[in-house]
């Protein structure tokens, strides 16, 4: 059993909640919020103990930081399926090797839910995994901060 933190506080990054209208909850979240919007989204390849699926994903990641706060489009189905309204989705962590923290998650007792890689071959970009205690947690390589939040 591994008795020391497998994440740092220090990488949190961003809040996801996935929400079934993505340009209504930027516009109401925006103001509320007070943030600002940058979005994203690309076709990705899914990975679930069902199987690779491609799916296209759509987002919008808030602009101030340092933490930030992500809308993400659902997608039935998938990972990305939206709680009741108004809930956190997930912890979104940055970490320098999806594999081996998803790994030590695991065995810690977290259920991998899924993951995105590039190609069937490549490493995963980002892992998906239900801690015990029911909270999702999003482990995203750090070699993509400069892709998700240009110029920080």
């Amino acid at each position: 059993m591994i008795d020391h933190p497998i994440l740092a506080a220090a990488d949190l990054w961003h809040t996801g909640i996935v929400v079934d209208d993505l340009e209504a909850a930027k516009a109401e979240l925006g103001l509320d919020l007070g943030v600002n919007w940058r979005d994203g989204g690309a076709a990705v390849r899914l990975s679930t103990d069902d199987g690779v699926m491609t799916v296209q994903t759509a987002y919008a990641l808030s602009v101030e930081g340092p933490h930030h706060v992500e809308l993400v489009q659902s997608i039935p189905g998938t990972v990305w399926t939206s709680l009741a309204p108004g809930h956190a989705h997930l912890l979104g962590y940055w970490v320098d090797d999806v594999v081996a923290i998803s790994d030590a998650l695991t065995a810690r007792g977290a259920v991998r839910l899924a993951s995105v890689a590039m190609t069937d071959d490549a490493p995963p970009m980002c892992a998906y995994l239900r801690a015990t205690t029911g909270l999702h947690v999003e482990i995203v390589d750090r070699r993509l901060r400069k892709v998700l939040l240009p110029g920080s």
